[in-house]
């Protein structure tokens, strides 16, 4: 099962441009498409964390997050946090 939604096969199948996407997103919710959907990841993990007990680099990788390190930077930027001290 694939774990990341590349925007371009978001784009192909509304049928829009991506400018018109990154418009849209600007316009109703103040952000890109990538930091959204980072955001909706970043969330996931979030939850995982907190109700299972998968190690935190397979949550990474379960959240489309292809190193440990860059998961762990994003994850500390959201939350203010490190994704161990969620446990």
């Amino acid at each position: 099962m694939k774990s990341t939604l590349l925007i371009s096969e978001l784009t192909a199948h509304i049928g829009i441009s991506g400018r018109e996407l990154e418009r849209l997103f600007k316009r109703n919710l103040q952000q890109t498409p990538k930091s959204f959907y980072r955001q909706l990841r970043l969330e996931k993990s979030r939850n995982m964390l907190q109700q299972t007990k998968e190690s935190v680099t397979s949550i990474a990788v379960a959240c489309g997050f292809v190193s440990l390190s860059h998961f762990t930077r994003c994850y500390q930027k959201q939350f203010s946090k490190k994704p161990s001290q969620e446990r």
